[in-house]
């Protein structure tokens, strides 16, 4: 008798444990399909950025248009900028390239504003524009074996 009793209190239990499994599954189920996917969260952000930041005047020859990320693969920020060039300038700018390149490569290495994005191995673009033609005068892409 005693041991039927002792069989029935385990039964109870096993099943009070089984059913806060399953109640916590469910809990950690709900809690995981409310979060926002880190790629659709970066495109927010980068959509929220530019409704409010954009066009931005850098400075007086430079214009950041807008900011958007690709979630593509491991997905790509871009940053889309246009330069007021004259001719002068233009020359100068593109005899730059190089200096330019390792100039933004530097800005992502030490960027605290992109830390979440650099812990998930996106790639960070720089387009630059022409004001006067609309050509691409230059793209960078900096990969994350590249800024880490």
């Amino acid at each position: 008798m005693c041991a039927r009793i002792i069989n029935n209190v385990r039964y109870i239990l096993c099943c009070y444990n089984m059913k806060k499994i399953i109640l916590g599954l469910m809990v950690v189920g709900m809690l995981c399909s409310c979060q926002e996917k880190k790629s659709e969260r970066f495109e927010r952000e980068a959509r929220e950025f530019t409704e409010k930041n954009c066009p931005q005047h850098l400075d007086p020859i430079t214009t950041l248009d807008s900011l958007v990320f690709e979630p593509a693969g491991v997905g790509t920020l871009k940053q889309y900028y246009t330069l007021d060039l004259d001719d002068e300038s233009r020359e100068a700018f593109m005899n730059k390239l190089g200096e330019i390149g390792d100039t933004n490569l530097k800005i992502v290495k030490n960027s605290v504003l992109f830390i979440k994005h650099k812990d998930a191995g996106v790639t960070f673009s720089y387009i630059y524009f022409d004001a006067a033609t609309g050509d691409k005068l230059v793209q960078y892409d900096f990969m994350e074996e590249q800024y880490k």
